[in-house]
């Protein structure tokens, strides 16, 4: 073999799980603190150091920083006679500070008891601007809290710690939040719902669920009237319940879990998309006492939010996994920039609501509707590339022959010749849409860039997401999950078929459920791929019900204790278990030391094992970052990370 990988002991430790015998020999690896694990940790980053020590990185992320796109808000809030934007650079989140016109003013005063945390987010109390909560995490906590400030005093006044969702009620002052408690041995996990009043200095319950639940969230309605809580059984199912904010009663909506989306309460009625009874979403209105009443049927598009405007509903939803925006009063369709694209509600003002709009051709930008038009507010210098076309074919799955939609981007000119290196990425879990973007995710790669240096992008809306509705969410979770894996590789052999490309030209990658997904293909068809980028992914599929979200992911997993059949499914496709003697891609995996979401051990093992095991010249490397959390790193780290995720893609994919 071309590389000796650093020395990786195994153990003799083996399981039992239904009367199977399962062997975990890197189980070690488990133990972050492990002064071994350290070591380990230690020689596998100098191993990766040592082979991009040849390669042009520092010119790489010195390209990066120079290319890089202007960092457009994610979030807008109004904050005083201005705007508090939230924004992702250089992996960090930025609370920054806008004047009326969107123009950049500076950062948020100094608060010195926030020094050393990560902030996530702030919202600004709507009737006291000089407070503020942030949701924040300290080093090494499991989960974020929220910190409550006096932005004019710069000191910090309450703070709550394991906090999932939190949000700020205009009707009475008040921070209402949730917190989920949460078992990882018993599988039990619970949420209570807070409010504190901040002119009292008091936390008070305002409603406990004693039934099942992976997490809490609450949404004030927009007149400030309600707090409604949502109590989430999985990641579709959910509880209902409404805070009326004046009285702190709380209101029970629904006798049983449903999947439902609130939009908003208007008169105090509250609207929400319903798909019980309607596959693809309709609109129901919900009063106290009254059952459900249909306000927008079920039609040919997806629903999938919403908001109002001076009173009037808009509905976000989808066609073939693009973005469409209707009035619900007319049924009419509000135009949009492009027929592909997604759009995204980040914020609102005074007389409408923020908009972020990007496609696979057109950077991010800023839109704001006011009821009546959507016009730009802020936006980068690029346009889209006119010798570039996107197209949305179907593909059938391998396992059952579903027809898997996916988008690919060329150049106008660009002929099926066999040779064209391809990027694929995709998702495939927990109810999320994939939709349009300019960047792939994971490599943060400019899909124009990629298609202008002579390649093709390939982003698939496998199963397990819900671009289709609830069913299509349902058929790749669970006793379904390799659903996800065969929709992928029928996408890879459609374009082979099609002429674009051959197996080994194409580079694929994903991260966290998206990095499972990469792990298990890797392992399933390594004859495919040409280059593989892993981020943060779950590869332990047995184990994993025991990390510290165990329980939040058993819903979209299935729980191996629950069954024979269960534990068998989960082991016929956790990637881990399935690593054999055989000739291997060149695989890339990173994970994070501080990463809560997906332990740091699943990236680990299954490198181990990877580096073990691999019968071809081909690297395998593993990149750990010491303060890297569920992504790609923050700072410098970040910019290393991504050059070294795109140098090894272009490399391989140019030699295979």
């Amino acid at each position: 073999m071309k590389y000796q990988y650093p020395a990786c002991p195994t153990v003799d430790k083996e399981e039992d799980w239904f009367g199977v015998r399962l062997p975990d020999p890197y189980a070690w690896l488990r133990d972050a603190k492990d002064p071994r694990v350290l070591d380990f940790v230690a020689r596998e980053n100098a191993f990766t150091d040592a082979y991009f020590a040849s390669r042009p990185l520092e010119e790489k992320i010195a390209r990066l920083k120079q290319d890089r796109l202007p960092d457009l808000p994610r979030e807008l809030t109004p904050w005083r006679d201005g705007f508090l934007a939230v924004i992702l650079e250089e992996g960090n989140v930025s609370i920054r500070v806008l004047n009326d016109r969107l123009e950049d003013v500076g950062g948020l005063p100094h608060i010195q008891a926030l020094d050393g945390l990560r902030v996530y987010s702030a919202q600004p109390c709507p009737r006291n601007s000089s407070l503020m909560a942030m949701m924040v995490q300290h080093p090494g906590a499991a989960r974020p809290s929220v910190a409550l400030c006096d932005m004019d005093r710069q000191i910090l006044l309450h703070e709550v710690h394991e906090v999932f969702s939190f949000c700020w009620s205009r009707g009475d002052g008040c921070l209402y939040y949730s917190s989920t408690l949460a078992n990882s041995e018993t599988q039990e996990s619970h949420s209570v719902f807070f409010r504190y009043d901040p002119a009292a200095g008091r936390e008070s319950v305002v409603y406990e669920d004693d039934s099942y639940a992976i997490f809490g969230q609450v949404w004030p309605s927009q007149d400030g009237a309600y707090v409604m809580a949502m109590v989430c059984q999985d990641y579709s199912l959910a509880r209902w319940v409404a805070i009326d904010t004046a009285t702190g009663q709380a209101a029970v909506l629904t006798d049983r879990p449903v999947e439902w989306k609130y939009l908003d309460s208007l008169h105090g009625e509250h609207y929400f998309i319903t798909v019980s009874g309607a596959d693809r979403g309709a609109v129901i209105r919900v009063s106290g006492g009254h059952s459900p009443e249909t306000v927008l049927p079920e039609s040919e598009l997806v629903l999938d939010g919403g908001f109002s405007v001076h009173g009037a509903l808009y509905i976000l939803a989808l066609r073939d996994a693009s973005s469409r925006l209707l009035s619900l009063a007319t049924g009419e369709e509000i135009p949009l920039p492009s027929t592909f694209g997604a759009l995204f509600p980040m914020g609102r003002a005074e007389d409408g609501v923020f908009l972020r709009y990007e496609s696979f051709l057109s950077p991010p930008k800023v839109l704001y509707f006011d009821g009546t038009v959507l016009k730009t507010a802020m936006a980068g210098a690029q346009a889209d590339d006119p010798d570039q076309v996107v197209e949305q074919f179907f593909a059938p799955s391998t396992g059952d022959g579903t027809p898997i939609p996916y988008f690919l981007v060329r150049k106008k000119d660009a002929r099926p010749d066999g040779e064209t290196p391809v990027l694929m990425y995709a998702y495939g879990g927990y109810n999320v849409s994939v939709l349009p973007g300019y960047q792939e995710m994971v490599t943060q790669i400019v899909v124009p860039q990629w298609v202008e240096q002579g390649g093709i992008f390939v982003q698939c809306n496998l199963r397990g997401g819900s671009e289709y509705g609830p069913k299509w969410h349902e058929g790749g979770m669970a006793m379904a999950k390799r659903h996800c894996y065969e929709d992928f590789i029928g996408v890879a052999q459609q374009l082979i078929r099609d002429g674009w490309t051959r197996a080994g030209k194409i580079g694929i990658a994903g991260c966290s459920n998206g990095g499972l997904l990469m792990s298990a293909l890797v392992t399933m068809r390594p004859d495919l791929w040409g280059c593989v980028i892993d981020s943060v992914p779950h590869t332990d599929m047995i184990h994993f019900a025991q990390d510290d979200r165990g329980p939040m992911y058993i819903t979209e997993y299935g729980n191996p204790r629950q069954s024979r059949e269960m534990f068998d499914y989960l082991l016929s496709y956790s990637p881990y278990h399935n690593v054999k003697k055989t000739g291997y891609p060149p695989t890339y995996i990173q994970t994070g030391e501080l990463d809560n979401n997906v332990p740091p051990y699943h990236g680990k093992k299954f490198a181990a094992r990877m580096q073990a095991e691999n019968q071809s010249d081909n690297p395998i490397l593993l990149r750990v970052l010491a303060e890297g959390s569920h992504d790609r790193g923050k700072g410098e780290v970040f910019w290393r990370t991504i050059a070294e995720m795109q140098l090894f893609l272009e490399e391989h994919l140019k030699q295979s």
